[in-house]
């Protein structure tokens, strides 16, 4: 019996880890209520003061293709259409942004058997000419078994109380003057944070405390590769980052609409996820499996919605258990640029001062 509890929790303690490698964050039985990024028009049209700010896509440098293709020519559009993208994002004077995260991990567990743990994320990003606030946070919604035979069982109380404890996250960061930052990760969720947000009492902050940054610290901590401002971290302007895509253009609309595959095997791609990751995890053998990205993006040259849907691999170092796993995950971001509509995604006063005493 002992020497049962023994492996047992040596067992669970590698499980734990690796489940970090795996959710990267995410609390038994919450509301795990459907997501709705429909709140102060996310998505909807700039106005004529964001699209005076914003650089335009030029048509010119655009190849159009409906099916998904190796083109050069359309793979060299595709890239275009980020960068340009994410320079403008980086320039917009005022935006805010919702979003979503859903995510599956498998880990290969007993005799043939994997284990499933199941997570949800909400974030919200709001920067306002030099004032920025940031809300985030994970919880972790279920878990199963599903045995060598493909039969499902539960996953014990316990490994779920115990994946909780460690993968639930919050993180908070407040901004004044885009010179310094206060990052707070101490909050508490409870079982109905996921139904609450976006409002930012889904997560509780009784007695914030916060860490304060210089803004090239923060880019640093946080592994930003040009601005936290940015809608990606990839380094999309390399020779081949993008291995297969679709991009389209709808006139009556004024937008185009991306499909891309991501280069996953040169690491120079995804350098800045790979180091969070392999930073936080501690393990060496982190890889991206696969990574799709969608994007929708106004002919001004401002984004309208972003999806990254990826898949995650790694192995557990160094233990004999040799812990194997892997992670489907799924993040959507929509932007609004009009200041005006925004009502629940105006910078809360009350929290931003308390995040910096």
């Amino acid at each position: 019996m002992k020497k049962f509890v023994k492996i047992g929790a040596v067992t669970v303690v590698l499980t734990i880890i690796f489940a970090v490698i795996l959710l990267g964050g995410c609390a038994p039985k919450v509301n795990d209520a459907d997501a709705n990024l429909d709140f102060d028009n996310m998505g909807s049209k700039p106005n004529a003061q964001a699209i005076a700010a914003a650089t335009a896509v030029d048509k010119n440098k655009i190849t159009l293709s409906e099916t998904e293709t190796t083109d050069a020519k359309v793979l060299e559009s595709i890239k275009y259409i980020f960068l340009l993208a994410n320079e403008n994002a980086i320039a917009a004077p005022f935006f805010a942004a919702g979003a979503y995260g859903t995510g599956e991990a498998k880990i290969n567990w007993g005799k043939g058997g994997k284990i499933v743990g199941k997570m949800d994320t909400r974030e919200m990003r709001i920067f306002d000419n030099g004032e920025y606030f940031f809300d985030s946070f994970g919880l972790v919604v279920g878990g199963e078994e599903i045995k060598a035979d493909g039969s499902k069982g539960s996953v014990p109380d316990f490994l779920v109380q115990a994946l909780s404890s460690v993968l639930n996250f919050t993180e908070r960061v407040y901004s004044p003057d885009n010179k310094n930052f206060y990052l707070s990760t101490n909050g508490k969720e409870n079982e109905n944070s996921l139904k609450n947000f976006p409002s930012y009492n889904a997560i509780e902050y009784s007695k914030p405390k916060a860490t304060k940054y210089t803004l090239a610290e923060y880019e640093k901590t946080k592994f930003y590769r040009e601005s936290y401002k940015g809608i990606t971290t990839d380094n999309l302007d390399i020779e081949n980052s993008i291995t297969k895509g679709s991009i389209t253009y709808d006139a009556s609309t004024g937008i185009y609409r991306v499909d891309c595959y991501i280069n996953c095997e040169d690491e120079r791609v995804l350098e800045m996820s790979i180091k969070s990751m392999k930073k936080s995890s501690g393990t060496d053998t982190f890889k991206y499996a696969s990574k799709h990205l969608t994007m929708e993006i106004w002919d001004c040259g401002l984004i309208k919605n972003y999806i990254n849907s990826n898949v995650w691999e790694a192995t557990l170092l160094p233990t004999s258990f040799k812990l194997k796993g892997s992670s489907d995950n799924y993040y959507e971001q929509r932007f609004t640029y009009n200041k005006s509509d925004v009502k629940i995604m105006a910078i809360p006063q009350d929290l931003a001062k308390a995040l910096m005493h």
